[in-house]
């Protein structure tokens, strides 16, 4: 709720696509809209075969689910038990541990390596009891990617019966060039399942919608555990309009590469440490980002705090239109002016 004094609030806390849709999507989300007193297609043949069609696998490696995170969720429901664990880096997105903790097995949590996965400590920590591994590409929240030599190199690491989710949430913002290929490791068999986002490059966050690829056997043992209708008709229709849409999938991608990069170069300008960031935000380390969160959300400016993944001395920011960029920048200018919090950063190593 707007407070007489404080602009209108900017949410740059849920790195959502700040530009929107595709017109395209819009237009088949009101087409579908007359036909919405009936159920959506259980099966989601028509988006299955547009999306094999475009990553060149076969519909029966694709598992639809409401968001990517279903996906992840039942894949860690189809391999894991009591007695069990998952590896985990950490910091990362929050809802892998949940998701692991609902299935009674345990979550084994391998810290980063200047801000990216340790990869050699991960393998490591694998054991006869380890079911599941899950890498986020790039990582949320630090933002850094894998390259397809480590990632090659940890699959062939990997013991008999032990599956790698690779969550690509934010892999259409990536722009290194031996950014990990992990669907062709899907297409030579390996044991993994590639997980992608509808709502952040694609810009449907609110019509939840992702989709899982694996080989075909682990494939079709995740969607048994899936629900029929589990992805609406208007989410299918959208994702199929926005699949399509190359120009906009690129021009939200470029502007979102520019305004990164504009962000990190005014970041680093004030001191603050930034990481090399491959996806839609940027974390920045502030001294007490609890309280940076805080003093900035007063300002109409939400940010994500990061205390609980163990980050306390940072935040993440979503990059957003450039003139909420300037806002945010302003905004956090005004609350590191203070003495404390100039003291707070000078005195965190790095």
């Amino acid at each position: 709720m707007d407070r007489p004094g404080v602009p209108a609030m900017i949410d740059l806390s849920a790195n959502e696509n700040p530009f929107g849709p595709s017109e395209h999507a819009i237009r088949a989300i009101a087409a579908g809209a007359s036909r919405v007193h009936r159920y959506p297609d259980g099966d989601g043949a028509r988006l299955k075969a547009v999306l094999g069609k475009a990553l060149a696998v076969e519909a029966g490696q694709i598992v639809l689910g409401n968001g990517s995170c279903e996906v992840i969720e039942l894949t860690a429901r189809a391999l894991l038990g009591a007695g069990d664990e998952a590896v985990l880096g950490w910091p990362s997105f929050p809802a892998y541990r949940s998701i692991i903790a609902r299935t009674g097995a345990s979550a084994v949590l391998v810290p980063l390596a200047q801000w990216a996965y340790d990869l050699d400590a991960m393998a490591e920590r694998i054991t006869e009891r380890t079911r599941l591994v899950i890498l986020a590409n790039p990582n949320n929240p630090t933002g850094l990617a894998l390259g397809g030599a480590a990632l090659a190199g940890f699959l062939d690491r990997l013991p008999e019966g032990v599956v790698v989710i690779v969550d690509e949430a934010y892999g259409e913002y990536v722009w290194q060039p031996d950014f990990a290929d992990a669907l062709g490791q899907v297409r030579q068999g390996r044991p993994l399942m590639v997980t992608r986002s509808l709502s952040k490059a694609y810009g449907l966050a609110g019509l939840r919608l992702g989709f899982g690829v694996a080989p075909a056997p682990l494939a079709r043992r995740v969607d048994g555990l899936r629900q029929h209708f589990n992805t609406g008709c208007l989410a299918q229709d959208a994702a199929i309009a926005a699949f399509g849409d190359r120009d906009h999938l690129a021009r939200c991608v470029a502007l979102t590469a520019a305004n990164r990069h504009w962000l990190a170069e005014r970041l680093a300008a004030l001191g603050l440490t930034v990481p090399p960031s491959q996806a839609n935000f940027l974390v920045v380390r502030v001294g007490n980002g609890r309280e940076v969160f805080e003093r900035l959300r007063s300002m109409g400016v939400l940010v994500k705090a990061l205390d609980a993944v163990g980050l306390n001395d940072c935040i993440r920011v979503s990059v957003g239109r450039h003139e909420e960029n300037e806002r945010f920048v302003r905004a956090l200018e005004a609350v590191l002016g203070t003495t404390e919090m100039k003291e707070a950063i000078c005195c965190r190593p790095i």
